[in-house]
């Protein structure tokens, strides 16, 4: 790895890490801001609203990533997600009705999902070790959620949301200037192909289909739950508001611990493996918490550092199976998938509370139930791997004149 290299990847970890900090103040509160700042009182209107950003990144994501691969060129688009950042929690922070904070999540959401499938990109580009770059990465991000989930918990009382809405935008802003500053553009190698593959082709490629259902499936079920966490740790178990900035900040505390071990067993396992033990860990998980009676074991629970086995693998898988070349597009598809569960799922919790359960706690049924779907869908993705890699490793050893686009065509189908 060249100087540059390394500079590029300090800095992408630098900025990702100061965006998540930002992100992370202004998300945990989402709905209980709406509910007792601006006065909604449907659990479905809360939940809507804030599947408004997932939504809009699950088609978002995918063009970002498209047009960086068509352009050759990640390190504009990455500014441009970061610029999208900052702006929407700096007009967060003026809004004085529902609607206006719709509209600011909506419009800015749009330009902020450049940002992680063009850095994804960048860091995957020229290595082998992908699934150990992903994972630092998502320490990275991790250990910037842990700050910020963590201050906005011990702040939300003293100082409200809006103060610290414009201090998200001052963190993601500062990612812009690392960005800027630190990070060196790395065009993608050039293609074996004839012609550049389009989103349904890495979609036809082997385990696509179903990682992407698979990842959706869970998200959704995850998301139902956590975007009404703070009503169940504050208004229906009786905990503070600080309880909930110290789940999260537990779960993405020991997030930044793991996650590189994490990439790195990816790489050596397959992310099919790890993939599916997220899924059981979720399912075990949603089992413990629907059980819970008190605020504390629920924070307990709550901060168990799941999400870094799904989110890595399946974004390892998705670097295994495309080129450097088609990588954003790659990449966009797993963060489409994994929007279009954050999307989806708050909204089918929020109907489920308000017209099912009457409550949100048992809202977490519905994430044992969705990510038992996913893990059953994931097990055929073992033997996916299993017959990639042994493709890989044959092209690997084969004389150099046979390396053509035929033998790179057969492994991708």
């Amino acid at each position: 790895m060249t100087q540059g290299q390394i500079g590029t990847t300090i800095g992408i970890y630098l900025a990702f890490g100061l965006q998540s900090a930002g992100i992370a103040i202004g998300w945990q509160y989402t709905t209980y801001f709406l509910k007792h700042d601006l006065g909604v009182t449907s659990f479905l209107v809360m939940t809507a609203i804030f599947a408004t950003p997932p939504l809009v990144m699950m088609i978002a994501m995918g063009f970002w990533g498209a047009v960086s691969d068509h352009f050759r060129t990640r390190k504009p688009f990455l500014l441009l997600g970061f610029v999208g950042w900052g702006s929407m929690y700096l007009f967060s922070s003026l809004v004085r009705t529902s609607a206006e904070f719709f509209v600011v999540s909506l419009v800015g959401t749009i330009f902020a999902s450049a940002a992680l499938p063009t850095g994804q990109a960048l860091i995957t580009s020229g290595t082998e070790a992908r699934g150990e770059r992903l994972g630092l990465l998502l320490a990275a991000r991790s250990a910037g959620w842990f700050a910020g989930a963590l201050s906005s918990g011990l702040l939300y009382d003293v100082i409200g949301m809006f103060v610290l809405f414009r201090i998200s935008a001052m963190l993601c802003f500062g990612a812009l200037v690392a960005g800027v500053i630190l990070v060196d553009d790395i065009p993608p190698a050039p293609s074996l192909r004839s012609r550049p593959a389009h989103l349904f082709d890495i979609l036809r490629r082997p385990g696509m289909t179903v990682l992407v259902l698979a990842v959706t499936l869970s998200t959704l079920g995850v998301s139902s739950i956590t975007s009404i966490m703070a009503i169940i740790i504050s208004d229906e178990l009786g905990g503070p508001t600080s309880f909930v900035g110290f789940a999260n900040a537990g779960a993405t505390a020991l997030a930044a611990l793991i996650t590189g071990y994490v990439g790195r067993i990816t790489d050596r396992q397959g992310p099919a493996r790890v993939l599916v033990t997220g899924f059981l860990s979720y399912v075990l998980f949603s089992v413990a918490f629907a059980l819970v009676t008190d605020p504390l074991t629920a924070v307990i629970l709550y901060s168990l550092p799941l999400y870094p086995l799904v989110a890595t693998a399946a974004s390892a898988f998705a670097a295994l199976v495309s080129q450097e070349e088609e990588r954003g597009r790659a990449m966009g598809l797993v963060n489409g998938a994994q929007n279009g569960g954050n999307a989806i799922g708050p909204i089918v919790g929020g109907w489920f509370a308000d017209n099912v359960f009457l409550s949100a706690h048992p809202v977490v049924w519905l994430t044992m139930g969705f990510n038992l779907l996913a893990l059953l869908l994931s097990l055929s993705l073992i033997g996916t791997v299993k017959r990639i890699r042994a493709q890989k490793g044959a092209v690997d050893l084969a004389p150099a004149h046979m390396i053509d686009e035929g033998v790179s065509e057969q492994i991708s189908t």
